[in-house]
């Protein structure tokens, strides 16, 4: 079952029904976003006093800026809010990592997600993933362009080093529940829209230096392996 499908079967939705639209920011091809997870959300009371606010929305509302006053000076960053949870709410704050931070991002993102060797730069896939790194000390979600920075470091801890040639072979955004052995893409499927980023878990099929690897990237968890 493809991901559009679980998704539809997940709201209840019937086939002819597009999935849910967000007004908030989607993926663009040359940036990176990263979606911290509302730590505050269900947790208020953690954040404020009940007595002090009218009601649980107001209540829920003024610990969710509390949360992302924290996050903004924990990372010196702006983000803006994103709900990622189609079906069932799950607030997020999201940031963004561009050209302005790493000046190779479109370039590199252009030609990886065209399916065209990268034989030059290849080292600038770590020079993103130190921007990402930091966030791992929250719960995040990334777009198809941070999971693949995540998937290319994965494949260079596992061949020791950078590969002279990197080369993507397919992409699909899979069913994060579902826990069947990973399927290889062989086709370069475009990213889900950013509300559903909370159900998804990405799959790549990389070849580098002549060696295949299945990555899939689930938050910041990991799996890679020689196919």
């Amino acid at each position: 079952m493809s991901l559009i499908e679980s998704t539809r079967k997940f709201l209840d939705m019937s086939s002819n029904e597009p999935l849910p639209s967000s007004p908030q920011r989607e993926e663009q091809s040359d940036e990176v976003l990263i979606f911290v997870i509302d730590e505050s959300y269900d947790r208020f009371g953690e954040y404020v006093n009940w007595d002090e606010y009218a009601d649980e929305g107001a209540a829920t509302d003024a610990a969710s800026q509390i949360f992302l006053s924290r996050i903004k000076s924990e990372f010196d960053a702006d983000f803006d809010e994103a709900n990622i949870g189609p079906g069932a709410d799950l607030p997020a704050f999201v940031t963004v990592i561009a050209s302005n931070l790493v000046p190779l991002i479109p370039w590199l993102m252009a030609v990886f997600f065209s399916g065209k060797p990268i034989v030059d730069n290849i080292e600038a896939w770590r020079t993103i993933l130190s921007k990402i790194r930091p966030f791992f000390r929250r719960t995040i979600v990334l777009n198809r362009n941070g999971a693949a920075v995540l998937a290319m470091d994965a494949v260079f801890e596992d061949m020791g080093g950078i590969p002279k040639r990197v080369v993507l072979h397919g992409y699909k955004p899979d069913y994060r529940y579902d826990d069947a052995e990973l399927v290889v893409p062989t086709e370069i499927e475009e990213p889900m829209p950013t509300l559903n980023m909370s159900m998804v878990k990405h799959v790549f099929h990389i070849e580098a230096d002549g060696v295949l690897f299945v990555v899939s990237v689930d938050g910041t968890k990991v799996s890679a392996k020689r196919t």
